[in-house]
């Protein structure tokens, strides 16, 4: 029996993937990324597999009703059903998967629109892109209904699954307000001279390493994009507060701006995250997270880290044995 399956879903969300189940079943595969051109395109491709009675697999964002209404018309002229596969990855998943597959074909993560288009082959993929993509397609993004024409629809969920070779752990830590303070008057050490650090952090990072962490860092510095500082006075900051704290700590820095978002580097979007990932083969399961913004908390979501908030992570506790009493100190 003739049938079409339309899978459906955002940009990196798998769709490819989940139609080779078809593709190996010895259906017609059908797809605007492996024809080019526009999606109406496809139109007469399936025209021409309907009339020779194939089945036919299509994959596609079809993002709105619109997009899909005449490929299901056509469906439907030729009286062939038409099942919906909703591939529904979240967009936060699909930026994930994104930056993998450019690390995987490139062997690097393009962060900002402007390293896609200084790069000779990234610039001419269709499959790289900013992420203003995502949020687009979020934005204009309409659910599939059967009253549409479909004959049933699917919706398959994505879990995300790291090959054993992701086996190293990792303690991941904020900078700002997380294990340095300013003594200046901005709110962030812009200042080698301005950086203080909090209390109890290198004893407590200490007792990780020792256990087998690696020592990480991942930071917003938006006041570079600002101009309020330079590139080099980031780095200068890092590598002091490094020295203050006497470890070894390799930090990821975004310079860029924080609103609206451009890039994929500025948490709580996942890119650093994924480039530590790559970069150290990390489980994101063994991997601990310290920041004190709410950004922090859903970076750390986002990508798959336990989360600690810096008063809980570094809190010290006594015991007083006279009065046999517990007491918790927040530094």
């Amino acid at each position: 029996m003739n049938e079409v399956i339309m899978i459906l879903g955002a940009p990196a969300s798998g769709k490819s993937t989940y139609s080779n189940h078809y593709i190996k079943r010895d259906y017609v595969y059908l797809s605007r990324d492996k024809a080019g051109g526009n999606l109406s395109d496809l139109l007469p491709k399936l025209n021409g597999a309907l009339a020779a009675g194939s089945k036919v697999v299509l994959d596609n964002l079809f993002t709105t009703k619109q997009s899909r209404k005449e490929f299901i018309d056509l469906c439907i002229k030729y009286n062939v059903p038409i099942k919906c596969v909703w591939v529904s990855t979240s967009i936060e998943d699909c930026q994930i998967n994104l930056l993998f597959r450019m690390h995987k074909k490139y062997k690097q993560i393009f962060m900002h629109p402007e390293d896609i288009k200084n790069h000779s082959e990234a610039k001419k993929d269709p499959n790289v892109y900013p992420p203003v993509v995502l949020f687009k397609y979020k934005k204009e993004f309409e659910p599939p209904i059967e009253s549409e024409g479909f004959s049933e629809i699917e919706i398959v969920s994505f879990v995300r699954e790291y090959d054993s070779k992701f086996k190293n752990k990792a303690l991941i830590l904020d900078y700002d307000d997380t294990l340095r303070i300013s003594k200046g008057e901005k709110q962030y050490p812009i200042k080698t001279s301005e950086i203080e650090i909090l209390p109890n952090r290198r004893d407590k990072i200490l007792e990780y390493k020792n256990n087998g962490y690696l020592i990480l860092g991942v930071s917003n510095q938006s006041g570079v994009h600002k101009k309020i500082f330079t590139l080099e006075d980031a780095h200068a900051c890092f590598q002091y507060t490094n020295k203050l704290l006497d470890l070894e700590i390799d930090y990821q820095f975004c310079p860029h701006q924080s609103t609206p978002p451009v890039c994929f580097c500025r948490k709580p979007q996942s890119g650093n995250g994924v480039k530590l990932i790559t970069k150290y083969m990390l489980n994101p399961k063994e991997c601990i997270f310290v920041g004190d913004a709410t950004t922090d908390k859903t970076f750390a979501k986002r990508i798959g880290f336990q989360y600690y908030h810096p008063d809980d992570f570094f809190k010290v506790w006594l015991y007083n044995v006279k009065n046999s009493q517990q007491t918790a100190i927040v530094c």
